[in-house]
This record gives structure tokens, sequence and C-alpha cells, in this order.
């Protein structure tokens, strides 16, 4: 599909787009509001082609390709691919213990040479079920940048923040009651959540709902730069997601030497997070838990600094440089 990257890419990197259009769902849906049915079918067969080429018609592409290494980053692009002259890779960003899935996995993968994962727990479910299949899996998390000015959080300002997506599955809805119990003793905290999404206004609602409106502040979407400038404004990341695949955002707080606590879940966590060195994971989803470790840090400055200084320098190993290093072995 075409279209601007999110990343900034190196300039040496050439993209190739299949279509000149990328999803639109949402015209489709726009022109059968408005009647407009020419524009609906002229749209309907751009999806159709869309899907087509997603899960049948890359195949043709893949085979034509004059490279070295091929790297997919979806299940039904890894499906496509049959090619024993070259490298192969695919990449699993999510965590799904699911038989239903695991059998689908199984059948895509069984041409590709490596399966790239991002925790040690997901390389363990993978082994499992792709028993049989000469596919090596692994480990290889997603890197961030090296803090490279040295500005760590002072941890003295009153803040607590959470970015992600203003979905269900980030769960802002706890983090906003977390945030109302614990400011009943500190009330003169403030919650940043940074994020964009569909459950904005839910949000919003729940917040004028607890008269919190002018302690919990829904930022919106930030750019790279703004991020960092909060981060270091901030004295405690907190993560009430219901999964996690691999928490970049944990380790972008930890990168500024923010303390982090975050419910115990399925994977991320708990391979990013040192309990008691680094940060807290909270088990069960104990909102109480999360409430008595965020007041624990609030009301303790050494052990707030402390955990801060250990996430800080616990999280060079994702660094470029390190992780590069990982995707070397299986290129070289």
């Amino acid at each position: 599909m075409s279209g601007k990257s999110f990343y900034d890419l190196d300039n040496r990197i050439k993209l190739n787009f299949i279509f000149p259009y990328g999803p639109n769902k949402s015209k489709l849906k726009e022109n059968i509001k408005k009647l407009k049915f020419i524009s609906f079918f002229k749209e309907l067969n751009k999806s159709i082609k869309i899907v087509y080429m997603k899960f049948w018609g890359l195949s043709k592409i893949i085979n034509s390709l004059n490279t070295d290494i091929l790297i997919s980053s979806r299940i039904e692009f890894a499906n496509q691919i049959h090619r024993k002259d070259i490298i192969t890779i695919t990449q699993e960003h999510s965590y799904i213990s699911n038989v239903k899935y695991m059998k689908k996995c199984k059948k895509a993968f069984k041409d590709i040479n490596y399966l790239v994962v991002m925790t040690k727990q997901a390389k363990k479910l993978y082994e499992s079920y792709l028993k049989g299949l000469d596919v090596k899996i692994k480990v290889i998390p997603n890197m961030i940048e090296e803090n490279k000015t040295g500005k760590l959080s002072t941890l003295e300002n009153n803040q607590i923040i959470s970015i992600g997506r203003l979905e269900d599955v980030k769960d802002f809805k706890t983090l906003i009651n977390v945030f109302s119990l614990v400011q009943q003793k500190h009330n003169n905290l403030i919650l940043k959540i940074v994020g964009e999404g569909s459950q904005r206004k839910n949000l919003e609602d729940l917040i004028k709902e607890k008269n919190l409106e002018k302690k919990i502040i829904l930022t919106g979407s930030l750019d790279k730069e703004q991020i960092i400038d909060e981060l270091l404004k901030s004295d405690i990341f907190v993560l009430t997601s219901k999964s996690e695949s691999f928490s970049l955002v944990l380790c972008e707080a930890m990168n500024y030497g923010v303390p982090c606590i975050a419910f115990d879940v399925d994977v991320g966590p708990r391979e990013i997070i040192d309990d008691g060195k680094t940060g807290y994971l909270i088990k069960d989803r104990d909102i109480n838990a999360m409430v008595s470790k965020t007041e624990e840090l609030i009301e303790n400055s050494n052990k707030r600094k402390e955990l801060g200084s250990n996430a800080y320098n616990s999280v060079s190993r994702y660094y470029e440089s390190n992780i590069e290093k990982l995707w070397e072995e299986i290129f070289i």
C-alpha cells in the first residue's frame, strides 16, 4: 500500500508500494451512508484487491524478488513464502496462546528459516507448538534509542504518566480508578495519559464522573520529543494493560529514570521489570495492590530514586547497538 512511513527511515531504505492506495473501510462506510453506489463499488473493488494480495497474491512478487534475506511481519505474508534459496525470517509481535492460531502458525511457518519473537516466554510457547518444523526461534526484543543526553527525571514532579492507545486492551479505565483512590491521600498529583483512540469519550466521561478534570489530562498523541519531555516531568509510570506482548513504553520510561508499576500480564512486563528492583509487578490485576505500591513510591523518595536509577541502568540491553547484534547473528 502507498503512504508515508510512521518512522523516519534511513535514506538507503527504498520503499516499494503494491497499490497507490491503502485500507479504505471508512470510505466504504461513507459511500453507503451517502448512497453513493458507484463510488462504493469502486472502493469495494479496491478492498477485494487488497484482501487478495494480503492472503494469496504476494507469492508471485515474493518469488520474483532479487534478495538475500526476506523478512515477513505477518502470518498471512509468511504463509506465502516458499523460497529455499535465501534466508527467510518471520516475526511475531503478539503473544497469542491459542490452539487454533498456533495451527495456522505451524502451517504458515513450514518454509521459514527463523521465527523472531519478543520475549523468552513467547519462545517457549512457539517451541511447544511448532515441534517438527525446521524453524529456529530467536528472541529479539524491540529496540529503543539510547539516552545520549543522560537526562533523567528528578522524580520530584508530582506527576504520574502512562502512554498507549486509548483502546480497551490498554484499560485506562482501571488506571483512572487507581488514580482516583491514590489522589484521595495525595491530592497534589497530576496524571497524564498520552495517546489517542476510540475510548477517549468514555474516558473523558469517567474523569468527569469522578470530578478529576483538573487532575487527569488526556494529552492526545505527542511526538517523540514531547513524550520525552513528559517522561522527564514524571515520577512514576503506571501500566494497566490487559495484555502486552512487549511493552516498549515501559522501556522508554525506564530510559529516563522513571520507575514503573505494571500489572503482571502476559508477557512483556515481567521480562522488562525486575520486581522490587526496577519497579513493581502487580499480580492478579489487584487494584488495591496497585494503589498501595503507587502510594509507597509517592511517599518514599529514596525508594523512588533507587528504583528509577536501577531502571535506567537496566534498560541499556534494549539499545540499538545491542539489538542490532542479535539481528546480525541471523544475517551473517
